[in-house]
């Protein structure tokens, strides 16, 4: 593939993830002679399907320059390993809080996505064939850490040829929306990562651009209107009552980075308020998620005011960080009710398999879903009422009661993305992270707010600015 040089006079966005579905962003930026990609995620779903298209670059690896990084999901920074494992070099810029938790999510994933292929590799019963491998190991993650470039907020960053500058995404701890202006020409890229929720707990709010010729926008929620985060507690407390009432066990599958923390501060409050039983034992069955906690405290600078006196909130009587796997297997022989939260959010690898497919069947169980499952993930067979969902090579009868909490999502939902690209007006907008009728009910929104040309990029297309 041909390198571009600083004489030409286009600007081109190559889409090759998270296009008409959520999963895998992977975006490419070919302007003032260089390439760049914009985060490198992992594609969930199917294992042949996602295989497929982890491994699987359609672009020279070699001739990317660098890395930008938005935040630290794993559909947003999964697959680096993967791509410095086929020859990357270059180098990764993101905030210094999305590099330390980067850090410890793909060594996490490595980790999981081994321990993963030896359970089911020593099954006797398969319903596959030949032997299944991890998409990379945890030297690959090794290797990929020493990319890692720190980039703060607000300070753009000559690359040659190209500026690139963060601003707060407010969606995780450390995330951030970047723009990217080619310098020969100032024509100007925004691409928004995940957009957070205004007035959301723990996080500062967004801090949109206001000047672009294009914008790479997520529309993970298009056309929905979440429920008021100040009516969570209501809704929580009653899924959680309900549950304990039954004498189930309630199982909160959570991304470790931000949904964990969230969901720990508003059990504490619902606790100290008298909300739900103080006695109610709460776990949280993943050591990532404690390593990530610990992150949230150096970095407080970078949690809004009010959550500044709110980090002990991570600590309360009654919750016990689970250590080892060895105490996270003696919770499936415990007596509810507890409440139990384990990662991964959609619930495609981790801890709360095992819960899920001990307690999946109990009709006084309740799996609480509290933010988006992605098609063809486990979460989103779950969430569908499924009767019979795969579990670690398994079918499992789905019994338990099952609970979506939209509202404690960290993606922003169609009013408040609507605000948020509206000082973008003008710009030409290429929506993605949303799959089709979420794309398609946002591409109105934005047309009858006045922009003119918004488009819903396939994989492999390619859009000149």
């Amino acid at each position: 593939m041909p390198r571009k040089t600083g004489r030409e006079t286009k600007m081109e966005i190559h889409f090759h993830g998270a296009t008409r579905t959520v999963t895998g962003t992977l975006h490419e930026i070919r302007a003032g002679g260089k390439t760049l990609l914009l985060d490198v995620g992992l594609f969930q779903g199917p294992r042949d399907l996602a295989k497929k298209i982890n491994t699987t670059f359609d672009f020279d690896i070699r001739s990317v320059d660098a890395v930008i990084l938005s935040h630290a999901h794993t559909d947003h920074c999964g697959n680096l390993p993967n791509l410095v494992k086929q020859g990357f070099r270059g180098p990764i810029w993101c905030t210094p809080a999305t590099a330390a938790i980067t850090t410890l999510m793909l060594m996490d994933s490595a980790k999981i996505q081994q321990e993963t292929a030896d359970y089911l590799n020593q099954k006797k019963d398969k319903s596959w064939q030949g032997k299944i491998e991890p998409l990379y190991t945890m030297e690959d993650a090794q290797k990929t850490f020493t990319l890692f470039k720190p980039l703060p907020y607000n300070k753009p960053l000559d690359l040659g040829g190209v500026t690139v500058e963060f601003h707060d995404a407010g969606h995780t701890l450390g995330s951030a929306a970047m723009r990217l202006v080619e310098t020969a020409t100032n024509k100007t890229v925004v691409f928004t990562g995940d957009v957070g929720r205004p007035h959301a707990p723990l996080l500062n709010d967004p801090d949109p651009f206001t000047k672009a010729d294009a914008v790479i926008s997520e529309c993970t929620y298009g056309g929905k209107t979440h429920a008021p985060i100040s009516a969570m507690p209501t809704i929580l407390s009653q899924v959680i009552n309900d549950c304990a009432s039954r004498g189930g066990i309630l199982m909160v599958p959570a991304f470790a980075l931000g949904r964990t923390q969230v969901m720990l501060e508003e059990l504490n409050g619902l606790r100290a308020a008298g909300k739900i039983p103080q006695s109610l034992p709460v776990y949280v069955d993943s050591p990532l998620a404690s390593r990530i906690t610990e992150v949230h405290r150096q970095f407080e600078s970078l949690l809004d005011p009010e959550a500044h006196a709110l980090l002990q909130l991570f600590d309360f009587p009654g919750l016990t960080y689970v250590a080892n796997p060895d105490q996270s297997k003696s919770l499936n022989n415990k007596k509810g009710p507890f409440i139990v939260i384990a990662g991964s959010g959609m619930c495609e690898s981790g801890r709360i398999l095992h819960h899920l497919k001990h307690h999946i069947a109990d009709p006084n169980s309740t799996v609480l879903l509290p933010g988006f499952q992605a098609q063809d993930t486990l979460g989103r067979k779950i969430q569908n009422h499924l009767p019979w969902v795969p579990i670690l090579g398994d079918r499992v009868p789905l019994r338990c009661h099952v609970e979506t909490l939209d509202g404690l999502s960290a993606h922003a939902d169609g009013p408040e993305l609507l605000a948020y690209t509206k000082p973008l007006l003008g710009a030409r907008v290429f929506l993605v992270h949303g799959e089709v009728p979420q794309a398609e009910a946002h591409q109105k929104t934005l047309q009858d707010a006045g922009f003119k040309d918004v488009t819903i990029p396939s994989r492999g297309d390619v859009a000149i600015v």
